[in-house]
């Protein structure tokens, strides 16, 4: 049974125990982290989530597909109990970003500034900031 979140917005709670990995790029400083969360519901717009450690605000990269979507923004992040819960809302790239952006992450390790040459990460997540402040 689904819970609704927002208006017209259905979110379908998750019952399997399935773990994913994803990256998350950070918005204060373009730094790459990696997390291994399990989704707790689903929606056509995003996920939410629950770990054991906090997660930064930033562009969140999936390993793999959730609902058919590669990558999202981590909107809020809380302390539930012992879990952080979080929620992620999608956002679609272009291919020359998506590209561009899986590049950067292959070849920046954990925890260490993105090898940004172009500065087009920063300004990647500077457009996906402002779009979530309207």
């Amino acid at each position: 049974m689904g819970r609704k979140t927002e208006p017209g917005v259905q979110r379908y709670r998750v019952t399997s125990l399935r773990t994913y990995s994803l990256d998350v790029i950070t918005f204060d400083q373009p730094m790459r982290t990696e997390h291994v969360v399990r989704i707790v519901d689903i929606s056509v717009i995003g996920v939410g989530i629950e770990t054991n450690a906090r997660i930064e605000p930033g562009l969140i990269c999936f390993r793999e597909q959730i609902g058919g979507q590669k990558y999202g923004v981590l909107v809020w992040s809380k302390l539930k109990g012992d879990r952080y819960q979080a929620s992620i809302q999608f956002v679609i790239l272009s291919p020359e970003e998506e590209a561009y952006l899986q590049e950067q992450v292959k070849k920046s390790p954990p925890c260490h500034s993105l090898r940004d040459p172009d500065k087009i990460i920063a300004s990647l997540l500077e457009s996906v900031k402002n779009e979530l402040k309207r």
